[in-house]
């Protein structure tokens, strides 16, 4: 068992689990359609079965959460939906296994729950989720995401119990490999395209190169998902800068992640991630070492080569940019947020009105944006989707459980690899005011095990020697 645990707590493992998950996500390239969800889906379900068989032998959960997060980032089905709810049901054998697992290990260990510092804002974020189910007509998609906020509650109380001492650099380093794996995840997307390029000049024509139609979506959700988590990712970069400061890793890291979002024209990522790389950039500069400062200068040049090799590619990319900007037509500009948010007859606002305190909750019209698409509507916006879902109430929440991050955070800012990822957390959550972050499935997930891990880390006062981790 001692091998065993040496094994999950080395490089090897968590970069296979990855390994494994791109190759799950890539299925939706040569496996047919038809049966595409349903291979995924049993996967999936294989994946499970080493989370299961960890938290069944292992007193420390940490080495589960390369599996869980991974299994977040899979689903490369492009048709997934409303309409494809009773296949999905094969993905509930997976949630079954993991949530079987994570209750055999608290009764086996003999956990105490404890709600830790965020706890208590999430049990109140889960009983908000389902209000609204008993004046609405019942559905069973109504309550599969009214479950949403218990899956969230159970999640982080697990780990938040579980974990056992400052795993912090194991998540940094999970991170540092979901960062690749999404930017592979926009590389597999572009190849796709390139296969049917019939151009001459592939700098100039390379955002044209992506396919327009369904491949051109990662799957398990839509480019800006995928670069909204590249950008919460990238708090590795500071960490490595601050861990290695001899490597020149972290540079390259940013400036590939970098480049996949720029061209991927997923625009609030693109503004999010240049504002990270001001940062990062600061932070080197103020932090004064020489090798560091060289590794940023030899990054610097390479970068503009880069840019001077492709300086069509360049102009493209602002230009694409800059023409979506028309203050004359702000909806169009906003592809349709403010229809979302306040002019449409189910718009945020309005169903605001219908339910003031709790709202209407999570199941409502298909997407009122483009009806024919099988998905609810998601307003894109934090404060308009509370709003809509879970109405002042929700709203009240909401404010109380960012203020209980802001004790987590506080509590433990000067460990390096927190106070980065406090920085791309309010980063995303900036774009979330216009897009999908918070209470999402991906993007909670993801910040409510970090969470967890944070809540772990030993107070600096009860350190003997300066905090640098």
């Amino acid at each position: 068992m001692k091998f065993i645990e040496k094994f999950l707590n080395g490089h090897i493992y968590p970069v296979l689990i990855i390994l494994i998950g791109f190759l799950i996500w890539s299925y939706k390239y040569y496996i047919p359609s038809d049966a595409l969800l349903t291979v995924s889906f049993y996967s999936l379900f294989l994946l499970s079965i080493p989370f299961f068989l960890i938290v069944f032998f292992f007193e420390n959960t940490i080495y589960t959460i390369p599996i869980v997060l991974v299994m977040l980032f899979s689903l490369g089905a492009p048709n997934m939906g409303l309409d494809t709810f009773d296949v999905a049901l094969i993905g509930f054998l997976s949630i079954f296994l993991v949530v079987l697992g994570m209750i055999i290990h608290l009764i086996k260990f003999k956990v105490k729950i404890k709600l830790k510092t965020v706890g208590l804002s999430l049990v109140l974020a889960a009983i908000s989720f389902f209000i609204p189910i008993f004046y609405n007509t019942f559905a069973l998609v109504g309550l599969m995401l009214a479950l949403l906020g218990t899956l969230y509650l159970l999640i982080y109380l697990f780990y938040a119990n579980t974990i056992k001492g400052n795993q912090i650099h194991y998540l940094m380093r999970v991170f540092a490999l979901l960062g690749l794996m999404l930017s592979f995840q926009i590389v597999g997307i572009w190849f796709v395209g390139l296969k049917s390029y019939t151009g001459t000049n592939i700098i100039a024509d390379f955002i044209n190169i992506f396919p327009g139609d369904e491949l051109g979506l990662p799957g398990w959700g839509n480019m800006n998902d995928l670069t909204i988590h590249l950008v919460l990712f990238s708090s590795v970069v500071i960490y490595y800068l601050h861990k290695y400061p001899k490597h020149i890793f972290p540079w390259l890291f940013l400036g590939w992640v970098g480049f996949w979002i720029y061209v991927s024209n997923a625009r609030g990522s693109m503004v999010t991630i240049s504002i990270f790389a001001l940062g990062a950039i600061l932070y080197a500069i103020f932090k004064r070492n020489k090798r560091q400062l060289i590794n940023l200068a030899i990054s610097v040049v390479l970068a503009v080569i880069l840019l001077i090799i492709l300086e069509p590619l360049v102009k493209q990319v602002i230009d694409s940019f800059f023409n979506t900007i028309d203050f004359n037509d702000p909806n169009a500009m906003l592809t349709g947020r403010i229809t979302l948010w306040i002019e449409h007859e189910s718009s945020a606002f309005n169903e605001l009105l219908r339910n003031p305190i709790f709202g209407t909750g999570w199941y409502n019209d298909r997407f009122i944006l483009a009806p024919s698409e099988n998905r609810i509507t998601i307003y894109h916006s934090t404060i308009f989707q509370v709003l809509a879902t879970g109405g002042i109430i929700g709203i009240l929440i909401l404010i109380y459980h960012f203020f209980s991050v802001y004790k987590l955070f506080r509590l433990h800012i000067k460990y390096k690899a927190v106070s980065a990822l406090l920085f791309t957390y309010l980063l995303s959550q900036f774009h979330g005011l216009m897009d999908n972050t918070q209470y999402m499935l991906h993007f909670s997930i993801v910040t409510y095990i970090a969470f967890a891990v944070i809540e772990n880390i030993p107070l600096p006062s009860t350190l003997n020697s300066e905090v640098n981790i």
